[in-house]
């Protein structure tokens, strides 16, 4: 993604090849895990049930449809060094997917860090609202999350009636959407993707520092497992952790190319675009092993209890 539609640089079909390869070795495996945990999340109600999963289930959700559709259009890609079909509509639709993905993604992963504040500190803030005030706290972000960026993009990349687009097809996106050199792509930069980023670094830094001190400190609330909301900081951490080593240095660069162009930035910044692509690769990953409880119910679900065999005692 960037802020600028620039003078086209072809892509190098050496590099290309390379990360046709590397993204296809990550893709098969991850398609088959995202899949297993689509469906183990499907056929448990007691995971989906749970109020604090479903920002998790919704971005499992946007994870998994980003794998097999949009991923599957970059790899084919960077194999044949061209857009195919090269069509305005293909490249259209190819990038009003890929911007929704992403930053609906970025948008829920926000949310999660924030929420858990919620889950772990304020549990008696939300205990004394009212079962409305609770649902609308709860489910609002999610609706707004997931419908905005496909509202947002639909408006700026398919409806577009600020700019004409001009697709380049032997660049990646086809070169990427006209708005983005118009003002709506500083309001994008802006509010979809800087600010997000940032309520990810700031609630997760203040999340470790409240769980820090709340640890040091000798008055605890006694309703409070401590043991079970410090492993959930954890988790969280480690996919914000993601989340903001992709997403950060592609902030950093796209502020520089609002005040300075030249074709290193425009190279790097292709190069960090082409990186994002591991956040939904790894992702399905990292959830499973920074979750050991869901790690041994998964192994359940997919091999089946033992159980104990019993054998008759011979009487003599």
């Amino acid at each position: 993604m960037s802020t600028n539609n620039t003078t086209p640089i072809t892509g190098d079909p050496i590099a290309n090849s390379v990360k046709f390869a590397v993204l296809l070795a990550f893709e098969i495996p991850s398609i088959i895990t995202s899949s297993i945990i689509v469906i183990y999340i499907v056929v448990t109600p007691a995971f989906r049930s749970k109020e604090q999963n479903h920002s998790t289930c919704a971005l499992l959700s946007f994870n998994f449809l980003q794998i097999i559709s949009d991923i599957p259009l970059a790899i084919h890609f960077f194999h044949l060094n061209i857009v195919q079909p090269a069509t305005s509509a293909h490249c259209i639709l190819w990038t009003w997917l890929d911007f929704t993905l992403n930053i609906s993604s970025l948008q829920l992963m926000a949310w999660i860090s924030i929420e858990r504040h919620l889950v772990i500190f304020s549990w008696n803030l939300t205990r004394r609202m009212s079962r409305l005030q609770q649902w609308f706290i709860h489910f609002a972000p999610l609706i707004i999350c997931s419908v905005w960026s496909p509202i947002f993009y639909f408006f700026t990349i398919i409806v577009a009636p600020m700019c004409a687009n001009t697709w380049i097809f032997d660049r990646l996106l086809c070169g990427l959407p006209c708005y983005l050199t118009t003002n709506w792509g500083y309001y994008d930069l802006i509010f979809n993707i800087i600010m997000p980023v940032l309520f990810i670094l700031i609630a997760n830094v203040a999340l470790v520092i409240r769980v820090v001190k709340q640890k040091l400190s000798r008055v605890r609330p006694t309703r409070v497992d401590w043991p079970r909301q410090r492993k959930m900081a954890i988790q969280l951490g480690i996919l914000s952790m993601m989340f903001l080593l992709g997403w950060i240095p592609l902030c950093i660069i796209q502020l520089e190319m609002i005040y300075c162009q030249s074709d290193l930035l425009i190279q790097v910044n292709d190069f960090i675009d082409c990186l994002l692509y591991f956040i939904p690769l790894l992702l399905p990953f990292i959830f499973l092993f920074s979750r050991p409880e869901f790690m041994k119910k998964f192994k359940g679900f997919l091999f089946g209890k033992k159980q104990a065999t019993v054998i008759p005692a011979t009487i003599k």
